[in-house]
């Protein structure tokens, strides 16, 4: 069983009769038939108090509807009210609309209805209600909708407060896609909130109640010329009379709102007075979410980029809005918040567990036989520098043994050669030690030089080694 929460009164349309009276013009509405049964005199069917219909349901002459047997008032809102009934030819059971006022619904009000059905009619898509047909019956004009056996949105927040995120997102995506379909047939909502979203036993979301919905091409042709909706979902153009122009960022909007309920428990703006409601939002700045209620930042990024006072800011269609959200629950990165490489790496790998697994595991051989590779390297080169360093010290202990043996000549190569090669391989500490045994050398063979002639400047004989 389900229900929708009150349906607001629709503006004026300057109808200028009671089409409804005449069944072929009941037919001409939706291309459908009404009610070929006898129908009962319509002082069956009582008007309760105020002039409200009041059916009394435990009157089977009452229940008695045409075709028709109404079971139970499963809604009831300040336009119309709902009745689950049974559709005898069919064996099914449907919902019933009927407008509240009864016989003294005035025209624009039987306008709205009519209009709320012919757009309903067509929409076919899975997450729409389905209208089946339009008629009259005892002076009433009424059309049967598919039956929806769960509960509204609003409904699920009340029972169970915000949702998870990504069931939120899941929701909200499907309903997305669906209001898309009805951009691509020419249908705007305009009054897309949690009690116009049923949710059924499935948990699947279907969009319900297009008594505000307009033709695409007549809402751009003018501004908005009147304020409808509900304050706490309305987009800022809804609540300026002559303001911008109504359009399908005005759906984004309010899909907006309802996600923004969806994760936090309220919606955007919410005051228990609709005039103080609009002033807010028209005026004041969205809160963020997580201000509110934990949210992932990809997702509040998304509820943000639809709740732009600015329409051409928002999401440039429901479709996109969709996209965004299928791309959130993907794991991979949305439009409204790009990721670094290190960000993308991580969606990428939580997307695909498996092949990330595969490809780490076969990265991380690579690795391991580079780095074993290397180390070898790094061995065979400390090996290498080991045996160069020992030829090095074995020049320096042939120069000390060259020199002892007073070979200073062939002891200076032997350290050069190493100067040469230790300068080459960047060895300042055994280059150092190389040059200053050059420079000792050097020293003794220059004091041996000045030695020699000293003895020859004396002129006297040389010592007598048997004196």
């Amino acid at each position: 069983m389900s229900t929708t929460d009150p349906y607001p009164s629709p503006g004026a349309t300057g109808v200028t009769r009671r089409w409804w009276a005449d069944p072929v013009l009941a037919r001409l509405a939706l291309s459908t038939t009404t009610q070929g049964l006898p129908s009962p005199s319509p002082s069956l069917l009582a008007v309760g108090h105020g002039g409200r219909l009041d059916i009394d349901l435990r009157d089977p002459r009452q229940r008695e509807f045409g075709d028709y047997e109404l079971i139970e008032e499963i809604g009831r809102g300040g336009m119309g009210c709902i009745y689950r009934a049974r559709q005898r030819n069919l064996g099914r059971e449907v919902a019933i609309k009927l407008l509240s006022a009864g016989h003294r619904a005035s025209e624009a009000l039987i306008e709205s209805l009519r209009r709320e059905a012919q757009n309903a009619a067509l929409l076919q898509h899975p997450n729409i209600v389905v209208v089946h047909e339009m008629g009259e019956h005892g002076g009433l004009i009424f059309y049967a909708m598919q039956l929806v056996r769960g509960r509204s949105l609003s409904q699920c927040l009340l029972a169970e407060g915000p949702m998870p995120p990504r069931r939120a997102a899941t929701l909200l995506r499907t309903v997305a896609e669906a209001v898309d379909y009805a951009h691509r047939l020419g249908v705007l909502h305009l009054d897309l909130k949690p009690g116009n979203i049923l949710v059924d036993t499935a948990g699947a979301p279907l969009v319900a109640d297009f008594g505000l919905a307009r033709r695409l091409e007549q809402a751009l042709e003018v501004a908005n010329d009147g304020i409808s909706g509900t304050p706490s979902y309305m987009a800022p153009e809804q609540a300026q009379v002559e303001g911008a122009t109504l359009s399908p960022a005005t759906d984004v909007w309010a899909l907006g709102a309802v996600l923004y309920e969806l994760l936090t428990g309220q919606p955007p703006f919410c005051t228990g007075d609709p005039a103080r409601t609009l002033q807010l939002l028209l005026r004041a700045s969205v809160r963020r979410p997580s201000r509110l209620h934990a949210v992932p930042a990809d997702l509040e990024a998304i509820c943000l980029k639809c709740l732009d006072k600015d329409p051409g800011q928002r999401y440039a269609s429901t479709r996109a809005l969709a996209d965004d959200l299928g791309r959130y629950l993907d794991g991979r990165a949305v439009s409204v918040r790009p990721l670094n490489a290190v960000q993308r790496l991580g969606r990428w790998a939580h997307r695909e567990p498996q092949f990330a697994l595969a490809v780490a595991l076969a990265l991380s051989t690579l690795l391991l036989g580079v780095t074993a590779a290397v180390v070898q390297w790094q061995r065979a080169e400390r090996d290498a520098q080991a045996v160069i360093v020992r030829l090095w010290q074995y020049r320096r202990e042939a120069a000390a043994r060259l020199e002892g043996d007073g070979d200073r000549p062939a002891a200076r190569s032997q350290l050069l050669q190493n100067i040469r090669e230790e300068g080459d391989a960047g060895r300042s500490d055994l280059l150092r030690v190389d040059l200053l045994r050059l420079q000792q050398l050097r020293a003794v063979g220059e004091a041996s030089k000045q030695q020699v002639p000293s003895r020859e400047s004396t002129g006297g004989p040389a010592p007598d080694s048997g004196a």
